[in-house]
């Protein structure tokens, strides 16, 4: 048992040093730009069709979104896999060990540290909405409402329709994203799960772009800074790939029963 746990240590700890490149190392990327005075918001034109693909990014993670995510990525993940009791007792149970794991880091941390949000600070240096201070100082419901008053009469061009709705949904604090933290504990999980059943390449690669697109999705909007989506990032990597280790572990433990 003991030689069993410590391969599968093993085999885990290099791929995990790959899943955290193809991960983590591009959303760096964002920091290193915003040290030199790049500002990921407003970048955009906002009523035009990059912004839009952003946003159908955020939406895979979405309330909705994020179902349909995980099972097409388990559908795959799961495809010609040696079938056993249990099997897909496990997989979920480590999956959502994972993904509940982040939930749990993400909420905690924005009560902590109450960063303000980008686009709260971009309105209220246009005077549509109160600083921040007074802003965060009221209930959800209250910063829903005065975020639409503020909101009432910016044009579709300055802001769609869609944005508003989108920011009035998300009235919390930034730091960090739950976006992200979400995108990347699922991309940790699947990756290393891919990358461990010797999957194509093309898979993992297309798996990391649409994660770390979730990121830069976040920081277009208006939605996290850098800072947010980069400890979101490794957060979700090192909860993702716990999870896939644990599947991992168990299912060379059954190999040798």
């Amino acid at each position: 048992m003991f030689n069993l746990f410590f391969g599968a240590h093993i085999m885990t700890s290099r791929l995990f040093f790959t899943v955290l490149a193809l991960l983590v190392l591009p959303v760096a990327i964002a920091s290193l730009g915003y040290q030199s005075q790049w500002h990921w918001f407003p970048l955009l034109e906002l009523d035009e069709a990059p912004a839009l693909f952003a946003y159908s990014m955020t939406l895979t993670v979405g309330k909705f979104g994020i179902a349909f995510t995980l099972c097409a990525l388990s559908a795959l993940a799961l495809f010609r896999w040696r079938r056993r009791p249990g099997q897909l007792a496990v997989f979920f149970l480590c999956l959502m060990a994972a993904l509940g794991s982040a939930f749990v880091t993400k909420t905690v941390a924005k009560q902590y540290f109450k960063e303000p949000r980008p686009y709260v600070l971009w309105l209220a240096d246009k005077g549509r909405l109160a600083e921040s201070e007074r802003f965060y100082a009221q209930i959800p419901v209250i910063r829903e409402r005065w975020l639409a008053d503020g909101l009432s009469d910016m044009s579709e061009q300055q802001v769609p329709g869609w944005l508003k709705l989108h920011w009035q949904d998300e009235v919390s604090y930034s730091f960090p994203s739950g976006h992200s933290i979400a995108a990347m504990t699922i991309a940790g999980f699947y990756c290393l799960l891919l990358l461990y059943r010797r999957r194509s390449p093309w898979l993992t690669g297309t798996l990391a772009v649409w994660a770390v697109a979730v990121c830069y999705s976040r920081l277009l909007l208006g939605l996290h800074w850098p800072v947010d989506i980069l400890a979101s990032s490794v957060l979700g990597v090192m909860f993702g790939v716990l999870g896939a280790w644990a599947f991992i572990w168990w299912d060379q433990r059954e190999l040798t029963d």
